[in-house]
């Protein structure tokens, strides 16, 4: 069974960074809502009023491939966000440190919510392995896509002149048609996502 598959009927749940002491990490534990927490601490909804599909960027600061594709995920948020649709930056590494995130988010001029997932509890919700990856959710949390954002790398060291697939987008505008989203998943090409701190 693909990933995504195993995946597609997990709906998100709060997904705190920290849980109090000897409380469970089950998905069960965790059922209550589409919450999660900023870099500022403040829980904010994935799905705010009208948000037809939410977009979940799984990156770090030190990935090479993921600070390429920094201009298009910019562009993407400019084309989509006034269509209903929410954006996160989600920092997966371990060791990263708030201030990290934001001398990052400020570089690269990321403006969307930036949530540090150090713990990898989206990470493990939507089954996300290397950075730069993109889960799509339709509204209820429902995962309709997981993949790169194009086909712009082959493989690690090579890339086309541009993309021929844009995944992302495609799988957008379905959401937001309210179709079946066509290429529902994609092998990645990035840096993996590190469980060690």
């Amino acid at each position: 069974m693909h990933r995504l598959e195993s995946s597609a009927l997990i709906i998100l749940a709060i997904l705190p960074l920290t849980l109090p002491s000897g409380a469970s990490q089950t998905p069960s534990a965790m059922a209550s809502g589409t919450m999660v927490r900023d870099i500022e601490g403040h829980r904010i909804s994935l799905f705010g009023q009208d948000v037809k599909a939410a977009v979940l960027f799984f990156i770090t600061n030190d990935c090479p491939i993921t600070n390429s594709y920094i201009p298009e995920i910019n562009r993407i948020v400019a084309n989509y966000k006034a269509r209903k649709t929410a954006f996160y930056a989600v920092y997966t590494d371990p060791t990263v440190s708030i201030p990290a995130i934001r001398r990052h988010a400020l570089e690269f001029g990321l403006h969307i919510p930036l949530i540090p997932d150090t713990a990898h509890y989206l990470v493990h919700r939507v089954g996300a392995t290397v950075t730069p990856e993109v889960a799509v959710l339709e509204r209820g949390g429902k995962l309709v896509y997981l993949g790169p954002i194009d086909d712009l790398y082959v493989d690690f060291g090579k890339r086309r002149a541009a993309p021929t697939q844009w995944y992302l987008r495609q799988a957008l505008d379905a959401v937001l048609s309210g179709k079946p989203v066509a290429i529902p998943a994609v092998n990645p090409i990035g840096c993996f996502i590190s469980e060690e701190p």
